[in-house]
C-alpha cells in the first residue's frame, strides 16, 4: 500500500499557543507579590506537564501507528512539531534512539516497502492503533499537548526570576521555604533561581 498523504484536522498550533502563551503571561504580570507570583506559576507548570504526561504517549501513538501501519504521510503539521522533531519521533519509535537511522540504506526508512515498515514497527513494539481511532484523536491530542507545552514555556520565567527575587533582599527566602509554598524540591528552587542569575547577567 502506497503511503498517502493525510486528510486530517490541522490544528492552529500556532494561534493554540499564542493564545496560551498571552493567557499566561497575563495572569503572572498581574500578580505583583513575588511569592504570590511563584507559587501560580507552579501551578502551571505542575499542571501543564500532567497535562503533557497525560497525552502526548497517546498522541504518540497514534501518529506512530498511522505513519507505520498505514503509511499516512506529512503527519508533522498534525503533531504541531517541526519536520525534525517529527523524523526524531519516528527514529525514537522504531530504534529507541532519536539520533539513529531507521535503517541502515536511508535516513527516513522512505525506501521501505509499506510491509517492511509494518513489520520493522511490529518487530520494535510499536502500538498499533485502528487507523480510525487514531485519526480521530489525533489532532485533539496534539491540540491539548500544544497548549500545555506552551503554558508551561510562559509561566517558566515568571517562575525562575520570582524564586531568585525570594531569595534576595528584602526578602531572603530559604530556598526550602520558597520550595514548600510552590509544592516542590528545594533542589528545584536551586536551579531555576541559579538559572534567572544566569539570564540576568546575559
Amino acid at each position: 500500500m502506497p503511503a498517502v498523504h493525510h486528510n486530517l484536522t490541522v490544528p492552529d498550533h500556532k494561534a493554540l499557543r499564542a493564545e496560551a502563551t498571552s493567557q499566561v503571561k497575563e495572569e503572572l504580570g498581574m500578580i505583583a507579590r513575588p511569592d504570590d507570583r511563584f507559587k501560580r506559576a507552579c501551578e502551571i507548570v505542575q499542571q501543564a506537564d500532567l497535562e503533557i504526561a497525560a497525552h502526548v504517549e497517546d498522541r504518540n501513538d497514534a501518529a506512530m501507528s498511522l505513519w507505520f501501519y498505514d503509511g499516512v504521510r506529512g503527519l508533522d503539521g498534525v503533531l504541531g512539531v517541526t519536520h525534525s522533531a517529527y523524523n526524531q519521533m519516528r527514529r525514537l519509535a522504531l530504534r529507541g534512539d532519536r539520533n539513529l537511522p531507521i535503517n541502515e540504506g536511508g535516513d527516513l526508512g522512505l525506501k521501505m516497502s509499506a510491509e517492511e515498515r509494518a513489520a520493522a514497527a511490529e518487530a520494535a513494539g510499536v502500538p498499533r492503533v485502528e487507523r480510525d481511532d487514531a485519526a480521530d484523536r489525533l489532532p485533539a491530542l496534539a491540540a491539548i499537548v500544544s497548549v500545555a507545552t506552551a503554558r508551561r514555556k510562559a509561566a517558566m520565567p515568571f517562575l525562575r526570576e520570582a524564586a531568585l527575587t525570594l531569595t534576595e533582599d528584602p526578602y531572603d527566602w530559604s530556598t526550602e521555604r520558597i520550595a514548600e509554598l510552590g509544592n516542590t524540591t528545594a533542589k528545584y528552587v536551586r536551579d531555576v533561581k541559579n538559572e534567572a542569575a544566569r539570564r540576568r547577567q546575559r
